[in-house]
């Protein structure tokens, strides 16, 4: 690649008629305010949240990667731009859903409704917009007739831009990137006025217009190193191009040109043991000193050091159905042989969920008493009692983590295999998702994050450092398993790895899972810390597990498991409806049930076969 140009390295700003008209509707929105400052604000809330959605749908579609997929590049460089673009579709994303939620936040019918409708007609845009600028009418004439008709109800509706029509056409690569400088440049001022404006998120305005002005100059990067008819430059190198990218971002370029000490994303091996019948000691050191697994873990564990194991059990609602926990003898086993090998205090992890505001007797403590994992060689913590500030350089709106998880010499992920309506598995990823704050406040509408971020940020300072997963008994499967089942299995497996994104990898395959939807932890994973798959060795059976029903068996359950969140995010009563029969006698309901309630959860356990004890 040639020397750098002030259009690659700096990406000055530019005085085009979009950023000279977005300027003016910025000076013209704060005169219609009147000095009013959440007048001014809630609008440009809007604004941002239509254009968030709108490139981050247009970033991460299909159109857009089947274009690049179509550019005349080496194969190692068209996949160097799809990191880049889906890096920048993973952040739009993370702004979109803060913004949202920030918006939802003030509990007011019109600025709900508003916001809904941005939300909607941001999607519409982005979906619109790309098939335009990225396809023909002789490739996909339906969708382009589509995309045609709304752009012009767009237009009509002045919810189109003038000097932005220009990118509703078929475009060069090249002259994408070039409007896109432009469209990141008006972003930029979108988010700097809110920070000028002050309040309590002032501070990841100001971040989220730093990551707005790093996408910039990435397009000017890529928008230089192309021609007009979708070639490279002659004489750019992918090794340039790489420098490039992650001199102004290292998450633009491939996670393997930015290796740290995070073991997430190597890959490596993955022990898996299957035996019927055997105990939970023969079980753990099987899977754990046979392999030589924790001999690895444990060179780096100081004599005496402390161990802090991050599980699951907050999910029981009945001793009867052992199918949402951990096996208690597994974590037992697990914790006598780490004391064994010099390990000091352990201490077990779990966190309070939204059961609690059902039904009382929901604390940690308690429900692990009734559950039996109470043993003397391991104390049970709260997560969410004690946490410290999270400061990473990537993502928003995770703030703070696990004191206790941060002080372990050794960490150590030990989840359940189940299945799950939206994200398919629950397995090592997914157990640690409530290091940091409630998971209840990253589930619904109006949420600053979504778990698979917050997941992340977690996992990029505070990794784990050996992750197991207890597939053995009482397995749940179908399209509700995360919440309990009377028809649970028994694959006899236990599985173990340093990294926690091979071994969900391997597991989602015994499971018969292959593609995962973009939110889903492992997807999310992928594009944090890389894909594994082609550095992974599974150390015993690679086989299917024997009748696991998965969330994706048909096309019926594939459209429920697509319906799943949004049902549950936005008409589940903050998940008051899709709850298991509680043991009456432990966790007694905190109020009485109101008799739609009533009729509403046992036609779903009733539907579902979820949350009824055997």
């Amino acid at each position: 690649m040639r020397a750098r140009t002030p259009a690659s390295s700096q990406a000055p700003e530019v005085e085009s008629s979009l950023v000279r008209e977005f300027a003016t509707e910025l000076a013209r929105n704060q005169a219609r305010a009147g000095g009013d400052v959440e007048r001014e604000r809630r609008s440009l809330y809007l604004v941002a949240l239509e254009r968030e959605r709108l490139v981050d749908v247009h970033y991460s579609g299909a159109w857009l990667r089947a274009r690049v997929a179509r550019l005349s590049a080496p194969a190692a460089v068209r996949e160097l731009i799809r990191h880049a673009l889906g890096w920048a579709s993973r952040e739009e994303q993370m702004h979109a859903v803060f913004i949202r939620g920030v918006l939802l936040k003030q509990r007011r019918f019109r600025v709900a409704l508003a916001t809904l409708f941005r939300h909607f007609a941001g999607f519409v845009a982005g979906w619109s917009s790309a098939v335009l600028a990225h396809t023909t009418w002789r490739r996909a004439p339906l969708s382009t007739l589509v995309a045609r008709l709304a752009t012009r109800m767009g237009m009509l509706a002045g919810r189109v831009p003038r000097a932005a029509r220009r990118s509703l056409a078929r475009q060069t690569f090249r002259d994408f990137c070039r409007f896109q400088i432009e469209a990141e440049q008006t972003a930029e001022m979108a988010w700097g006025r809110l920070e000028a404006l002050g309040g309590e998120h002032a501070g990841t305005f100001a971040r989220i217009g730093a990551e707005e002005g790093r996408h910039r100059r990435a397009f000017a990067a890529l928008a230089w190193a192309f021609l007009d008819d979708d070639s490279l430059q002659p004489g750019t190198a992918l090794e340039a191009l790489e420098a490039e990218l992650g001199a102004i971002d290292p998450s633009f370029v491939l996670p393997g040109m930015r290796r740290s000490g995070n073991h997430v994303g190597r890959g490596g091996r993955v022990a898996v043991r299957e035996q019927t019948g055997a105990s939970a000691d023969h079980r753990i050191r099987a899977v754990l000193l046979e392999t030589g697994l924790l001999d690895e873990v444990l060179a780096s564990l100081p004599r005496g050091g402390t161990v802090a194991i991050k599980t699951c059990f907050m999910m029981a609602y009945d001793r009867r159905d052992r199918s949402p926990v951990v096996a208690p003898e597994l974590l037992d086993a697990l914790a006598r042989l780490l004391r064994e090998r010099g390990a000091g205090d352990v201490v077990v992890l779990e966190a309070q969920n939204h059961y609690d505001a059902f039904f009382a007797g929901r604390s940690v403590a308690e429900v692990a008493r009734y559950m039996g994992f109470d043993a003397a060689s391991y104390r049970v913590a709260d997560a969410t009692a004690d946490q410290v500030p999270l400061t990473v350089a990537r993502g928003h709106g995770q703030k703070t983590i696990a004191r206790a998880w941060c002080a372990a010499d050794l960490r150590i992920s030990f989840g359940k295999m189940r299945t799950h309506p939206s994200w398919l598995a629950h397995l090592t990823l997914a157990n640690l998702e409530s290091l940091g704050q409630r998971v209840d406040q990253m589930l619904f509408a109006d949420r600053l994050l979504d778990l698979g971020t917050g997941l992340m940020m977690m996992l990029d300072q505070w990794p784990c450092h050996l992750a197991l997963l207890d597939a053995t008994a009482a397995v749940p499967d179908g399209l509700t398993g995360i919440l309990g089942t009377r028809h649970a299995l028994d694959p006899g497996r236990l599985y173990a790895a340093r990294d926690p994104l091979a071994l969900d990898l391997v597991a989602a395959r015994h499971m018969g899972l292959a593609v995962f939807p973009r939110d889903v932890p492992i997807a999310v994973a992928r594009d944090w810390f890389g894909d594994p798959s082609d550095h992974v060795t599974v150390d015993g059976p690679d086989t299917p597990i024997a009748g696991i029903r998965s969330p994706h068996r048909n096309d019926f359950t594939i459209l429920l498991s697509a319906l799943a969140y949004p049902v549950y995010a936005y008409g589940s009563g903050r998940g008051a409806l899709w709850v298991p029969r509680m043991d009456p006698s432990v966790f007694p309901p905190v109020r009485r049930e109101s008799p739609t309630r009533f009729v509403v959860r046992r036609l779903l356990r009733t539907v579902f076969g979820f949350g009824t004890p055997p």
